[in-house]
């Protein structure tokens, strides 16, 4: 009988790192691939092979900060390396950036020109970039402009028109898709722009709940702490427990999570239970204002 079934059998293997490197593990990041993660993958699957049309279609991914947008575009990123032909010409079927935090035409041209490691002048005109991005784009074959932290539009004030118009015909000119990822800002930003906003279709990751999804997401990562002992985060006892304490966002309990299980292993303990969460001094999201008042 396995000894450590409760983890995935190369969690299993960390137990027998050192301390530190153990906690280290702890701390890197892992992927679970929850129900609402795996069917936004599967739509920027279709996306990726989606033929070339008079008007592309278009996704945006929208949540609460913390709730998975990025982690679900680098998983996505990830599983779409570039590569390089026998002829050694680069063929990247998606191309990911951020928009600027302040962002107008040409910070974005420059962001796509630097994301493909093309030196220019960043004092060049708007015309110069936007040909040199083209042109890179059809030269590597791009076919989807993931766009994170689309929400910034909102910075750019009476430019975000500007922007989305340049966005518009990118897609246009080169047939290629949008993926944009935000907060509910984005939706705003798209606002200014019924068209635009038009080419859109929204997947939005909702608020978690204390449900069969979150027990679900619990157990599995669970799996992916090397802890000696099962902890049954998923239990009666303890998932009302971690909900209370990370609120309803992923990124927070993937945060509590690390955090309980470095703890666990630091104090020998092994497991994460009631008390390695009382121990963690831990701010609850709601906390923040609070803290604000007494300061």
């Amino acid at each position: 009988m396995n000894a450590y079934a409760h983890l995935d059998s190369q969690v299993a293997e960390a137990l027998t790192l050192p301390t530190p490197e153990r906690v280290e593990f702890c701390r890197s990041d892992r992927w679970v691939g929850y129900t609402r993660a795996s069917q936004i993958l599967k739509q920027l699957d279709q996306l990726l092979i989606y033929p070339k049309t008079l008007r592309m279609p278009n996704l945006l991914i929208v949540g609460r900060s913390g709730n998975g947008k990025s982690s679900i575009l680098e998983r996505f990123a990830h599983r779409h390396p570039i590569q390089i032909t026998a002829a050694g010409s680069p063929i990247a079927p998606l191309l990911y950036i951020q928009m600027p935090d302040t962002p107008d035409e040409t910070e974005f041209w420059s962001t796509i020109l630097w994301a493909l490691g093309i030196s220019h002048r960043e004092k060049d005109p708007v015309p110069i970039k936007k040909r040199q991005v083209k042109s890179a784009l059809q030269y590597a074959s791009v076919r989807l402009l993931v766009i994170d932290e689309f929400n910034n539009l909102t910075n750019a004030g009476k430019k975000a028109a500007d922007l989305l118009a340049a966005i518009k015909g990118l897609s246009n000119d080169l047939k290629i898709s949008i993926v944009a990822a935000g907060t509910p800002a984005a939706i705003n930003a798209l606002n200014s722009d019924p068209q635009m906003k038009s080419r859109f279709e929204p997947a939005a990751l909702d608020r978690w709940k204390l449900d069969s999804e979150y027990l679900r997401f619990l157990a599995s990562y669970e799996q992916l702490l090397p802890l000696a002992e099962p902890s049954e985060l998923a239990s009666r006892q303890l998932a009302p427990t971690i909900y209370g304490m990370a609120g309803e966002t992923v990124g927070a309990t993937v945060k509590l999570l690390k955090a309980a299980a470095c703890c666990a292993i630091e104090s020998g303990k092994e497991r994460i239970d009631e008390q390695v969460l009382k121990k963690l001094g831990w701010t609850k999201p709601g906390e923040w204002d609070d803290i604000a008042r007494r300061l």
